[in-house]
């Protein structure tokens, strides 16, 4: 069924919304709208599942500020593999139409290492793609940055994937 290449996310502000372009094998291109409501009670679902991962060993003394500083390395490892692309667009010639549907609802499937998400308009099924942690990871970071762009309340977003802030007034060492 996913016959899905890759896809871009983008805040669209004169939209409000986060669109996601989804290319297809067949360089076709969808459109989906995600709300600020949908993603916001998607994301805290998707940061609690990382969160409860095991993520170090029983060895560990404060397992909380290990487990986060792990998370954090963990976060910056996979969008530091996210590789540079040119972003999925949709075509500009009128042979091939492009469907832009409204997302109302996604169902979220885990499959030992795969969670596929079901982006749903109404009962009809718009897209499953799925998704590997690290994959997942980078698509959280994606977002985390929509939502900053839209500037958007967000204090579900855990300190392991918020950018570390720069040193104020660092001494220099050499």
């Amino acid at each position: 069924m996913n016959d899905v290449r890759r896809f871009t996310t983008d805040y669209i502000a004169v939209e409000d919304r986060i669109r996601m372009s989804v290319e297809h094998r067949d360089r076709s291109v969808q459109i989906l709208w995600l709300t600020r409501p949908l993603l916001k009670n998607l994301l805290v679902a998707l940061i609690k599942a990382i969160d409860a991962a095991p993520s170090v060993g029983n060895d560990v003394d404060d397992v909380s500020m290990k487990g986060t500083a792990y998370k954090r390395f963990t976060q910056q490892a996979a969008e530091a593999s996210l590789t540079s692309q040119s972003p999925v667009r949709a075509p500009s010639s009128d042979t091939q139409a492009v469907v832009a549907m409204l997302v109302t609802s996604i169902t979220v499937r885990k499959e030992q290492t795969v969670l596929t998400m079901e982006f749903n308009g109404g009962d009809r099924l718009l897209e499953a793609i799925p998704f590997s942690t690290e994959a997942l990871r980078q698509w959280l970071a994606v977002l985390y940055k929509c939502y900053r762009r839209a500037d958007w309340e967000g204090d579900f977003w855990p300190t392991w994937i918020k950018a570390p802030s720069p040193l104020v007034g660092a001494a220099r060492l050499n």
